[in-house]
């Protein structure tokens, strides 16, 4: 279910600052977390935002103003407007980098999942703080699909829009700018019955108001606001202009005739939203300052391309103002103009789609002649497919809608699963592939490497098309292995594990001479390698580190008989969920990065790659004991119940003299403060503060357990902190403080050096993965005849199985990694020797 997040920014001033209140709930029903912090000054950011406006107000043509304003300077550059739009733009990021913006972010991002959709819906009566960037908060990078808003008055819900749409536009006066297009747009939209009023006369406007019911309110032309941005004016022709206020009883009459929606696409509309928000319309749309012409049509094309093809409204918004960013070399800060204003008590408006009904008496005649069933099934099911795709289908009650199916979650290299790092040639070698044209998808996944070499997923596809070409040309044969990895939840994660495994493919396959002289060169390779001369493939899976998808992902590979093996689960309790299917169908699954004790003993067909916690927690307690002495009292923060959390927590209870940590600060309480786990802790006279998160929710939490940590504790932490969101969110408050344990940190090996000519820089998730392919790849190599899962396992766990890994020798017991001096150590937050504004702190060996 989607949440509802209203920020309340009650009566201050930049000077002092602002008294704040979070209320979070889930979207129809009441809010059940509310939290208080105030805001802190910000005494330049006024000046950095009227000097902005002055030159943005200064550009050509910005056509849709009412009239220019007095004494208006217009020879400012785009350049001068650009330097402006800049100095508010790190003016307002570093507002937004205080520790109370960040403690409203780690209530939001507690609440809110990663792919959850959100709104965040601002109250303010502050004009400025009305018309700030707010989308550049961090807050909405970490949660991509929520959308901010300004905040209407609350006011009982409106039911959804039903087909036809009645739309109501006003193309007002003209001068100097071009409606038609808006014309042309409006015309186009689907599933609407337009009604044109071209510039209308009061009287008509007022008429049409009061007579008709409308679902959408849109006008083009010329506005502006006044009196500080409460009141607004549009001009109706070329001699008539009129405030909201003499529309008033005709617009009261629209909504309570079912209006949902206005749309003003036109200047500075802050003031129009004021007061049809005061008349409680559901939803409103405009323009915070004044906008060219062309981009004010660009909005609306973009916006009503997306929502009246199904998108939520609010994500709709979003997507067309991020579009206009392309806009912005000759608009500067285009993307800042368009905002929503709603009643936070309604929920997000979905464009209706029309329906199909097929009669009962219908389906039951087609059940009974299966004749005609057969004869026109495929006739029948293309029809059925394309209804059911693009349109809701009413069928009889007794067909139940069969589950979701996962297929989507997976690729050889038929899908594009890792979506924030795509190319033109990338994208066509998918398609080439899906469509069976490996040549093509060769040629193409070599120049999309060209462009971007650290890419684990086009590498795997790859190799993978270069398998299917010799196995559909006979010319050699294929064994197919499994990689799940937890793409929409953590893709650095699924990034980091997914070159460990194209690593390992690259080198059975090819070679990394051969894979680089063909990138090189822009040439296909020439593999012949392999496991007795059959190329290996990689199924790539995306589970979310959700258990309930992970178990799904771990069904659909039992039932593919030529997956032989599977690299993953991410997160312990993933693993754990995933891992008795895969014990009770006999599919061996090696995790790379599962450290929870005991993960494996209830299962023969699971195993792993990375120490258990008792190393982990036995190196940071010796680590402590040192630095501290035997008597020093500890705190934990740590997520309740959960496997992996409760595990490393344990561990380390089971060394303390006391067996106790003097507080517990649980991650998992909905109502957490950051600061009072540090104050408690350091009340009940804690040396060191042992950070244990889960692997999904509680990163952010810590991160602000650290910022307010003033240095007195000392920090340990579980291989969960080992994140690059440490170092570039709370890297100077960690530096020296924060010290993680983590199964290898080797730089300066032979992997490491090798790996650095694809990767550039890798770590222990990289490595471990590794570990996992290689040891799937010397058990098949050890098997006498065809490969198959049962033999797969016997030799894995037999007493003399060993594989050369990245991190030394790869042996099993029981399914645990067995101990060796070269896995498990501690790593410590340092500043990065190395100049590097993106990155000032790194994770360095602790000797």
């Amino acid at each position: 279910m989607s949440k509802l997040v209203v920020i309340n920014i009650g009566e201050g001033n930049f000077e002092q600052g602002f008294p704040v209140t979070l209320l979070i709930g889930e979207e129809g029903k009441i809010f059940y977390k509310d939290y208080q912090d105030r805001l802190p000054p910000a005494p330049k950011l006024p000046n950095f935002y009227r000097q902005w406006q002055q030159r943005y107000y200064g550009l050509e043509p910005l056509r849709r103003v009412l009239k220019p304003a007095p004494n208006q300077i217009t020879n400012f550059s785009i350049d001068d407007c650009k330097q402006a739009a800049k100095d508010l733009e790190n003016c307002v990021k570093e507002w937004f980098e205080q520790r109370s913006f960040l403690n409203l972010q780690s209530h939001v991002l507690d609440e809110v999942g990663k792919i959850e959709s959100a709104r965040v819906i601002f109250q303010t009566q502050d004009e400025i703080l009305r018309k700030l960037p707010w989308h550049l908060w961090d807050l909405f990078e970490r949660r991509r699909n929520a959308e901010f808003s300004l905040s209407a008055r609350f006011a009982p819900q409106t039911p959804q829009l039903k087909r036809p749409v009645k739309t109501l536009a006003i193309l007002g006066g003209n001068e100097g700018i071009d409606t038609t297009e808006d014309e042309k747009i409006l015309k186009n939209l689907p599933g609407a019955k337009v009604t044109l009023l071209k510039q209308p006369k009061p009287e008509e406007l007022n008429n049409e108001l009061w007579d008709r019911p409308w679902d959408i309110l849109f006008f083009a032309g010329h506005s502006c606001s006044q009196e500080g941005g409460k009141k607004g004016v549009i001009q109706l022709n070329d001699t008539d202009s009129l405030s909201l206020s003499q529309l008033r009883y005709a617009l009261e009459k629209a909504i309570e005739n079912g209006l949902k929606l206005a749309i003003f696409n036109s200047c500075d509309g802050l003031g129009l939203a004021n007061e049809l928000v005061q008349l409680q319309i559901p939803q409103v749309i405009v323009m915070r300052e004044p906008v060219p012409d062309r981009v004010a049509q660009k909005f609306l094309r973009y916006f009503l391309e997306y929502f009246s093809t199904g998108e939520a409204f609010y994500i709709a918004v979003q997507k067309a103002r991020k579009k206009l960013q392309g806009m912005e070399s000759e608009f500067p800060r285009a993307s800042w103009l368009p905002v929503i204003c709603q009643n936070p008590a309604e929920k997000s408006p979905i464009w209706p789609r029309p329906a199909i009904t097929i009669p009962p008496r219908i389906f039951r005649w087609l059940l009974r002649n299966k004749k005609v069933a057969f004869a026109g099934g495929a006739i029948a099911t293309a029809i059925l497919v394309v209804a059911i795709t693009h349109l809701p289908v009413k069928i009889p009650n007794q067909i139940k809608p069969s589950e979701p199916d996962i297929a989507g979650h997976i690729s050889l290299g038929e899908k594009l699963l890792l979506k924030q790092n795509t190319n033109p040639d990338k994208d066509n070698g998918i398609q080439a592939f899906s469509n069976d044209k490996f040549d093509d998808a060769i040629k193409y996944f070599i120049n999309s490497l060209r462009k971007n070499k650290n890419d684990p997923e086009t590498l795997i596809y790859l190799n993978n098309a270069i398998a299917e070409q010799r196995a559909t040309t006979r010319t050699g044969e294929k064994l197919v292995i499994a990689a799940s990895v937890p793409i929409s939840s953590e893709e650095n994660v699924a990034n980091e594990t997914l070159r460990g495994v194209a690593q390992l493919q690259i080198e059975l396959n090819c070679g990394f001479a051969e894979i680089s002289r063909a990138i090189d060169t822009q040439t296909s390779p020439n593999c012949q390698r392999g496991i007795n001369g059959k190329l290996l493939q990689v199924k790539i899976a995306d589970d979310e580190d959700q258990p309930n998808v992970a178990e799904k992902v771990a069904k659909a590979f039992v039932n593919d008989s030529n997956v032989l093996g599977v690299i993953g689960h991410y997160s312990s309790g993933t693993t754990r969920q995933a891992g008795s299917v895969y014990g009770k169908n006999e599919l061996v699954a090696i995790s790379s990065t599962s450290t929870a004790v005991d993960l494996t003993d209830f299962n023969d067909y699971v195993f792993r790659t990375t120490p258990s916690d008792k190393i982990a927690a036995k190196n940071l307690f010796n680590y402590m004991h040192r630095e501290l002495g035997s008597s020093a009292n500890v705190a934990v923060a740590y997520h309740q119940n959960n496997i992996y959390s409760e595990s490393l927590k344990n561990e380390f209870q089971k060394l303390l003299p006391s067996k106790q940590f003097v507080f517990e600060c649980n991650l998992s309480t909905k109502s957490l403060s950051a600061g009072e786990c540090v104050n408690q802790a350091q009340q009940k006279q804690a040396k060191a503060l042992l950070l244990v998160p889960d692997t999904k929710n509680d990163l952010d939490k810590v991160l602000v357990v650290i910022n307010n940590n003033n240095g007195d504790l000392k920090l340990l932490g579980g291989d969960a902190m080992y994140n690059r969101r440490t170092l570039m969110d709370s890297g100077k408050a960690a530096a020296n403080k924060l010290v993680v344990a983590v199964p290898w940190h080797n730089p300066d090996s032979e992997f490491a050096r090798k790996a650095d000519t694809f990767w550039g820089a890798v770590n222990w998730r990289t490595a471990t993965a590794y570990d996992a392919a290689e040891a799937l790849v010397e058990g098949l190599r050890r098997i006498n005849g065809s490969p198959d899962r049962q033999r797969l396992r016997q030799v894995l766990s037999s007493r003399d199985f060993s594989a050369n890994g990245a991190t030394g020798k790869v042996e099993f017991e029981r399914g645990d990694r067995k101990p060796s001096t070269d896995i498990g150590v501690l790593v410590q937050v340092q500043p990065n020797p190395k100049p590097n504004p993106q990155i000032p702190y790194r994770f360095a060996l602790l000797e």
